[in-house]
């Protein structure tokens, strides 16, 4: 049963793109739904609360990911084997549970809301599971399978929370619930699927582990600063005006999931074509494939925005229950941010598929550190439209630089490529 719908034979690209969006349409959507129904219906404190813990579970997920499921899902060749891969995420889960630990005690969270982050952080750690192997079904092919999953595995828990919160109206209870049923899902629909792909092995050395920590560190480095730097002016909101303020900007900061959800669709397909076409030393097709992801963004990104300026507010405030019609300029700023974040992504998507990760490097630290310094001082002297425009200049500067930088690698391939050929002759 579970093989016929989550494997079924007769599937092609247009049905991947298909489970693609609904996977991306409901996991985007969570996030959006459980900080929409607790701020609407529960108030503000327990909105501000939730998306605390939410972004801190997202910040610290970085460290079990170590961003390296983009780097499985392109190793169509094997150079590691998927036992390589779990005993490095097992490694990098238990980093990640032991600097939560820490993440609580130092800011000296209390109360509930210190019990609700510990939840998340342990719910990211079933979604750093789930990630490797979903990852496993993406690099033989079946991204579909990886869809589906993420969809249904999604449904579960976010029914489960949604459930559980109205019936028992309190925070801990729901998340402990969605947590639950989320490990639930994975042990029922993953474990009777991964023995399709070869089965879960534990088998590694250190000398493949060494690899792929190497290999690994600039993506995982990158994510972790990419995600300090979205998440850095929800904390300084918190920081400096509380959770209830929390909850009004995370309403606003939503939309920025809009573009880069309907981006995703199109974009997380690509990853295998990209690195198939790279590896055919098919340079034309590979550039033409990011340029034509290049124009969907835009193409998006133009529409989210006209429809952000014309219905954005009125449909946010009945949505969260929170009058926002003083925050028109944010929202927009918002939906930028949103579209120049799946730039970003893409370029760093091509400049890991040609293996100079590394050169990334350079383009996370300094978008970090001019976060750092601008965030607090625009949030503290304008408020929410401080923190949005500090969101939106840190990410149009990072995208800017990922763009350069696949430029330079792109050019320096093909001078490579054109030189190799002439020696040949």
């Amino acid at each position: 049963m579970i093989r016929k719908f989550f494997m079924p034979k007769n599937y092609n690209m247009q049905k991947t793109y298909l489970w693609t969006m609904l996977a991306g349409l409901i996991y985007a959507g969570s996030s959006f739904v459980m900080s929409m129904a607790t701020t609407k219906f529960f108030g503000k404190e327990d909105g501000g609360i939730i998306a605390l813990a939410l972004s801190i579970g997202s910040q610290l997920v970085t460290i079990g990911y170590f961003n390296i499921r983009t780097f499985q899902a392109s190793d169509v060749k094997e150079e590691y084997s998927f036992g390589d891969y779990a005993v490095f995420r097992i490694i990098t889960t238990a980093a990640m549970i032991a600097v939560g630990a820490i993440w609580i005690i130092k800011d000296s969270f209390t109360g509930v809301k210190a019990i609700a982050i510990g939840v998340c952080i342990g719910f990211r750690v079933l979604e750093s599971i789930a990630d490797l192997l979903e990852g496993r079904y993406q690099q033989k092919g079946r991204y579909d399978v990886s869809c589906r999953g993420v969809f249904v595995k999604t449904l579960v828990f976010l029914l489960a929370f949604l459930v559980a919160f109205f019936v028992s109206e309190d925070i801990v209870i729901a998340l402990l619930s969605m947590t639950v049923c989320y490990a639930l899902s994975i042990i029922i629909i993953d474990g009777g699927l991964i023995g399709d792909f070869g089965g879960v092995s534990l088998k590694s050395s250190f000398k493949k582990q060494k690899g792929l920590f190497i290999a690994g560190l600039p993506l995982f480095t990158n994510q972790f600063l990419n995600m300090y730097i979205i998440n850095a002016s929800k904390y300084s909101v918190e920081r400096n005006f509380g959770e209830a303020t929390l909850a009004t900007y995370n309403a606003l900061y939503m939309m920025t999931f809009v573009v880069n959800m309907f981006s995703s669709f199109v974009l997380k397909p690509t990853i295998t074509a990209l690195a198939q076409r790279y590896n055919a030393n098919n340079l034309k097709g590979f550039l033409n494939l990011i340029l034509r992801q290049v124009a969907i963004i835009l193409g998006l990104m133009i529409m989210c925005l006209g429809g952000a300026y014309v219905l954005g507010i009125p449909v946010l405030s009945w949505l969260f229950g929170i009058d926002l019609s003083a925050y028109k300029g944010a929202l927009c700023l918002m939906v930028i941010s949103g579209g120049f974040t799946a730039f970003y992504q893409l370029f760093q998507y091509g400049i890991i598929v040609m293996r100079h990760q590394y050169s990334t490097f350079a383009c996370c630290i300094i978008t970090a550190v001019i976060t750092y310094f601008i965030t607090p001082i625009l949030t503290r002297k304008y408020g929410i439209l401080g923190a949005s425009a500090s969101y939106s200049i840190s990410i149009v500067f990072m995208s800017v630089l990922f763009t350069a930088f696949f430029a330079y690698h792109f050019i320096k391939e093909k001078h490579k490529n054109k030189n190799q050929t002439s020696g040949g002759l």
